[in-house]
């Protein structure tokens, strides 16, 4: 109800991006990435109309994270190759830095790895005469999935390891959430159970206040024990998952649970 009211509003209603950009931010948290979208375009519509530049940089940047959530690749990789353009026309190093980053996660998407390791290392190039170590620790995440990916599970786990050692330090909870989640799943497709429960529990600690990063380790816990033919718990956890999905509204999140428990549901039967 409330996202209609505000792109009703007048354009000229000297609050209309902040409600529209904060709206977007409050539909990004709970999964509603196509909604979020819908709002961010309408901002950059403004944006482009008042030609901050800057600002249209930064609504292109959270665009192309809202297309890479929605497996819009191509159309996230533009839009992160425009806001890195307009960031090296202002000199603005630690948001290259950071355009850089989405863009990485965007080409390893995309299956275009090369890309994305040289996008990731340019970023840390960039950061290395800077104080900016959240962007660092993506850029550590980013090399440990393209490394991870290409069957190095040692430069992988190196890489995650760096990014777990800068977000402790700071004591990031989404950064060492998504850093034991991403080592949880390493594991797992070595068989390493046990090496990716540890991180599974650790990532849950991490998910405070985050319901939406719960339901994604959940499932994630899920896939794991369905592996083990561990069913019962796996349906447990998948149901789990759902629920948390399904009450904040992400349909494609919730989707991908049901699929997972008919296929727990098969494999019972099959037993």
């Amino acid at each position: 109800m409330l996202g209609p009211k505000i792109e009703g509003l007048p354009d000229s209603h000297p609050s209309k991006l902040n409600c529209l950009f904060n709206f977007s931010r409050l539909l990004s948290s709970v999964g509603k990435y196509a909604e979020r979208k819908q709002l961010l375009i309408h901002t950059l519509e403004l944006q482009r109309k008042q030609e901050n530049k800057f600002e249209v940089a930064q609504t292109l940047q959270l665009l192309c994270k809202a297309n890479r959530l929605l497996g819009l690749n191509a159309e996230g990789i533009q839009q992160a190759k425009e806001a890195l353009e307009i960031y090296k026309q202002l000199n603005h190093k630690i948001k290259q830095a950071h355009c850089l980053n989405n863009l990485a996660y965007l080409l390893y998407d995309d299956k275009q790895l090369n890309a994305a390791e040289e996008a990731a290392l340019q970023s840390i190039n960039l950061l290395s005469d800077t104080r900016d170590q959240h962007a660092a620790c993506e850029s550590y995440c980013a090399l440990g999935n393209i490394c991870h990916f290409k069957g190095k599970s040692e430069k992988a786990i190196e890489h995650y390891e760096t990014a777990l050692g800068i977000a402790s330090s700071f004591k990031w909870h989404d950064q060492l959430l998504w850093s034991h989640y991403a080592l949880a799943e390493l594991f797992c497709g070595q068989g390493r159970f046990n090496d990716a429960y540890a991180h599974i529990e650790h990532a849950k600690s991490h998910a405070i206040n985050n319901t939406y990063s719960l339901g994604c380790v959940m499932e994630l816990q899920a896939s794991i024990l369905f592996q083990q033919d561990r069913l019962e718990e796996a349906k447990s956890e998948a149901l789990g998952a759902f629920g948390v999905f399904e009450k904040l509204g992400a349909s494609k999140e919730a989707e991908a649970c049901r699929q997972l428990l008919k296929g727990e549901e098969k494999r019972e039967n099959e037993w």
